[in-house]
Order: C-alpha cells, then structure tokens, then sequence
C-alpha cells in the first residue's frame, strides 16, 4: 500500500477523535479550546522540528565512534526521550505561564490540577505523534504508519502527560521555593517512560505495546482517582455556599455529579427552553470554577486567591439577577 493523503486523513481524523475524547474526559471544568488547538499545533510542528535536529545531530555523532546501529539504539533509548519530552514540555510551561497571566485578569486559572495536566500533555503528545507517524509513513509507506496509528496513538500523549500533571501541580504547592519540583519530577517521569519505551520496542519488539497498555491503565486509574476528588472538592467547597443562599439546594445536588448535570441540561433543550439551559450552564459553570478556587485559597490564602473567589461570587449572583430580569420581563 502506497502512502498517500487518505492514510494522512485517516490519521488526522483519530487524532481529532482522540483529542476531543481526552478533552471531554474532563468533565467539571473543560480546557478551553484556545488554549488546546495551540498546544497541538507545537507538537506537530515546533517540538516535532526541535526533535528532528537534535536527534539526527545525535545520531551522526553517534554513528562516527560506534556503528550505525548501535548509534540508533542510543539515540532511540538515551536521547530522543530527553530531547522530545523536553521540546513537548516546553509548550506546556509556555501555556502554563499564558495561562497564569490570563488569570491575573480573568480571576480564573485555567491550567490548575491533574486533569488539566493529562489534557494539555496529551494534547501537545498527539500532535507530536501525528508529525512523528507521517514521517514514518513517508519513510517505510502506510503499512508502517496504520499500524504506529492504531497500536501507538496513546504514546507520546501518555510520556508527557506526566508532565502535564506536574505542571499542573504547580498551584498547590504552598512553598515557592518547591514549586519546580513536581514539574521536574514530572518531567523525569515522562522521559523515563519514554525511554522504557523505545527500549522495550528496539529490543523486544511488539513488548513495547504490552508495557504502553499497562501506562493507559495507570492513567485510567490516575483520571478516575482525581475525578472522585473533584467531585468530593465541588461537594465540599459549595455546601457553606448553599448556607449562605448563594448555591440552591437543588442545584448543590446535581453539580458533583456529572451525568445529573447533564441530563438536566438535556431535559431543559428537549422542552425548548435554549434560553434557560444557556443562563444554567454559565451559573454551574462558575459555581464550580468557585468550588477549585475556594480549593486553592484555602490551601494557599494569597491576596488574588481570595480576590478570585470573591469575584466568582460576585458573578453567580449577578448571573441569577439576569436570570430573573429576563424571566420577569
């Protein structure tokens, strides 16, 4: 089989699917999308690049004191990891820092916590993996890239994910000098991975997607352990606000869980009311954006901590006065 824009496509399309899965993963609070699409993109392109240099520049120096392959062996296990997570992790401390400035003024941080970590890492992984398995495909034809796409697709996406999560640790660790150690550690994490990897795949072959099954299941693991948190998180951090009148009783019920939210959503489009189902979804929305600040403030009270959960306060009141001026006019 010849390689050609139909096998491209095909890929892009999983990539797409894969992407979008992984977003929707996250289901309390959603990565915007102006956020991810640039991500993507610098995997498949700028630390894809980044990558080509550095390993093909290892590769020759390799290659003039040893033979070509073992030049390969090296460059594949000792420094294509470091080389490739570092260029992938690279975009993610970029947005991290876009991300905290935005929050500055928007009083929301948008890059906060283990999911957000596991999206944005996967998101930069699965571009690399798209430039990375179109490359192959143009070296050793479709055969070669179909079959990266279907047993290797989660690969790149998992190794710097660990990443991710380290960076999003970021926010909750109270002491400013141990701030970089979760990024770090993060960081050594997915390089690891990535190196276990490309050792396995090099010397026994088909192991390789045996050990990157058992990593989708850690991460498995890892997704539902931090969505029973966030759903403990919004349980907790809303219940005084449910005293105090600002969170109905009603709606306290269903914002910890995810599927109760969402068919109430669908209840209110199936009965026609575009209206109510828009107002609701901003209303849960920032109710739940205030339960994680409320979460960070009380873990480290800093000045824009607190200023963030006053302002989130501020706006679930002024939404629910739209809401009945509308509803009354």
């Amino acid at each position: 089989m010849s390689f050609s824009g139909v096998a491209v496509g095909i890929g892009v399309v999983q990539t797409i699917v894969y992407l979008l899965f992984i977003r929707a993963i996250d289901l309390y609070e959603r990565e915007p999308l102006r956020y991810v699409v640039p991500v993507f993109i610098w995997g498949f392109a700028v630390a894809t690049t980044i990558s080509l240099v550095f390993n093909t520049l290892a590769q020759i120096t390799f290659a003039s004191v040893v033979s070509k392959q073992a030049a390969s062996f090296l460059t594949s296990v000792f420094v294509a990891p470091v080389v490739e997570e570092s260029a992938k992790g690279l975009a993610l401390l970029i947005i991290f820092v876009v991300a905290y400035l935005a929050s500055r003024r928007r009083r929301l941080i948008e890059f906060a916590g283990v999911m957000d970590g596991i999206v944005y890492g996967a998101a930069v992984g699965f571009g690399f993996a798209l430039a990375e398995d179109i490359l192959y495909g143009l070296q050793f034809g479709a055969e070669t890239f179909l079959v990266r796409r279907i047993l290797g697709g989660f690969g790149h996406a998992a190794f710097t994910s660990l990443t991710g999560i380290g960076i999003g640790l970021i926010p909750f660790v109270h002491n400013r000098l141990l701030k970089f150690v979760p990024p770090v550690l993060g960081l050594l994490g997915a390089i690891l991975l990535h190196a276990t990897f490309n050792f396995l795949a090099t010397v026994y072959g088909p192991v390789a997607y045996l050990f990157m099954f058992l990593v989708v299941i850690m991460y498995l693991v890892i997704i539902i352990v931090w969505l029973a948190i966030e759903r403990r998180t919004i349980r907790g951090e809303l219940r005084e606000e449910v005293e105090k009148g600002l969170v109905r009783p009603e709606e306290y019920a269903i914002l910890p869980t995810y599927f109760r939210r969402t068919i109430y959503y669908l209840r209110l489009l199936f009965t026609g009311r575009l209206g109510a189902w828009f107002r609701v979804r901003r209303l849960h929305s920032a109710a739940v954006d205030l339960a994680f600040a409320k979460r960070l403030a009380r873990r480290s009270p800093a000045p824009s901590r607190v200023e963030r959960v006053q302002a989130l306060q501020q706006k679930i009141v002024d939404l629910r006065a739209q809401g009945a001026s509308q509803v009354s006019t």
